[in-house]
């Protein structure tokens, strides 16, 4: 059953987005600021910080996102496509937006190609630790919404035997 959203539903993810982001950021800026301070925008503090031109970015960012999940994932515009190809059609417009955002903003150097492998990876991580996660939500409303279906069904019987 799907709920109605409202726009705190989409802010929300949009915020929940931003800040899962800004905590990955963070990781990668304590582990990796130092050695990649010379070479990245998003590590020119080193293991200071993150710097608060970034923010924004990721911010926009993450509005970019959640759009794309609008977009990919509710039936006003995308109805015969099926769920692997809307998945596969989001992940690969994600990428190039996060691309673009790379180029646009500077985050990295377009030329070298060890950031960009670094980049794949870690983003191949973020979508298979989103996966699993995704999945693991749907099993556990499943399996709720089935407890709840046979709670349902035992009560009717209850009540077909009393007026039997």
């Amino acid at each position: 059953m799907e709920e109605k959203r409202t726009i705190f539903s989409y802010l929300s993810q949009v915020l929940i987005i931003f800040g899962v982001t800004v905590l990955c950021m963070t990781a990668f800026t304590y582990a990796f600021g130092d050695s990649a301070r010379e070479i990245s925008a998003l590590y020119r503090m080193g293991g200071e910080g993150i710097p608060l031109e970034i923010i924004p970015e990721l911010l926009l960012l993450s509005v970019i996102v959640v759009v794309l999940q609008y977009l990919f994932f509710t039936d006003r515009l995308l109805k015969k496509m099926p769920v692997n190809a809307r998945i596969a059609c989001m992940v690969v417009c994600i990428l190039a937006v996060v691309c673009g955002f790379i180029l646009v903003f500077d985050w990295f150097p377009a030329h070298m190609w060890q950031p960009w492998v670094l980049f794949l990876v870690c983003f191949a991580i973020c979508f298979f630790v989103s996966a699993g996660i995704s999945t693991l939500k749907t099993r556990i409303e499943n399996k709720k919404l089935m407890e709840g279906l046979e709670n349902m069904k035992k009560h009717w019987e209850a009540e077909n035997e009393k007026t039997d």
